[in-house]
């Protein structure tokens, strides 16, 4: 699809080539999307047509969540690379959560839309169903773990900052050589309020797989089946974006603490030259997000 892209380009498309590369980059998602569904409507071992479209619901829901959080983690380095979208600095850190929250969202109206009983005569199951039944505890916690590190990463990264975007060093009785974009309050403050809130949305979109009508003509197991394959979804979608929130924000701190140890200058000016201290401090960040 890139590829596509690239001989378009060279061969005169009149769109240029971070257009063009983020428009493939969009068809390769929407592709993989629909592959998606396509193969998970044919593992499902369903035995009727209210056990069929609720698969095919569940799989259209999921894929609709899922287009959401690739454009949410294509975007960023489409914009720092490419240079395709004006994101800014907070726009680019918040993004990939704006879109879990999206996702989430998709999952709740996929839930609060369910296919509803088609019999005139209805037959409900009374079943007593926790979260932990639909989701592990290992997991949910895992989720938990993820936002702790954020939160102990960010205050981190705040306290270390000489400014909002920026981390210093003294190099003299009166002097302080400064690196910019660092990831200080401008970033984080805004990174901590939305991971706050797709944490707390994740855990009622889990409330909502819960208690959502019991599929009809199925067993209680298949329902039960079903319910957790949606969680899985919806845990894994929360976990991979605070995961790599976390990454970026430590990767992107261990590249600044490194260019301001180095202290090679912006090529206008000379810089005051290394300091181990903060390029082991960069290296050391730069290993723990790899």
């Amino acid at each position: 699809m890139v590829a596509v892209g690239v001989v378009s380009w060279m061969l005169g498309n009149p769109l240029p080539l971070p257009v063009a590369l983020g428009a493939d980059l969009a068809l390769l998602a929407l592709v993989v999307a629909v592959g998606l569904v396509w193969s998970d409507g044919r593992r499902a071992v369903v035995t009727g047509s209210a056990g069929r479209r609720a698969v095919r619901h569940a799989a259209l829901t999921s894929a609709g969540a899922g287009l959401v959080v690739a454009a949410g983690l294509l975007l960023p380095p489409a914009y720092l690379v490419l240079g395709v979208a004006t994101l800014g600095a907070r726009g680019t850190a918040v993004l990939p959560l704006v879109a879990l929250l999206g996702a989430l969202a998709v999952h709740a109206v996929g839930e609060l839309t369910w296919p509803r009983p088609r019999h005139r005569q209805r037959e409900a199951r009374l079943a007593v169903r926790s979260v932990a039944d639909v989701a592990p505890t290992v997991t949910r916690r895992l989720a938990w773990a993820w936002t702790a590190l954020l939160v102990v990463a960010a205050v981190a990264f705040g306290l270390v900052a000489s400014g909002p975007r920026a981390v210093s060093r003294v190099v003299g009785p009166a002097e302080a050589y400064t690196v910019t974009p660092f990831p200080g309050w401008l970033w984080t403050g805004p990174v901590l309020v939305v991971a706050a809130v797709s944490l707390v949305a994740s855990e009622a979109v889990l409330r909502l797989v819960r208690s959502r009508p019991a599929v009809e003509d199925v067993g209680e197991e298949w329902d039960m089946w079903l319910r957790r394959r949606v969680a899985r979804r919806v845990e894994r979608a929360t976990q991979l974006v605070l995961g790599l929130t976390l990454g970026g924000l430590v990767a992107f701190a261990g590249l600044s603490l490194r260019w301001l140890g180095l202290g090679n200058g912006d090529g206008a000016r000379l810089g005051p030259g290394p300091s181990a201290g903060e390029i082991v401090a960069g290296n050391v960040l730069l290993a723990v997000a790899a």
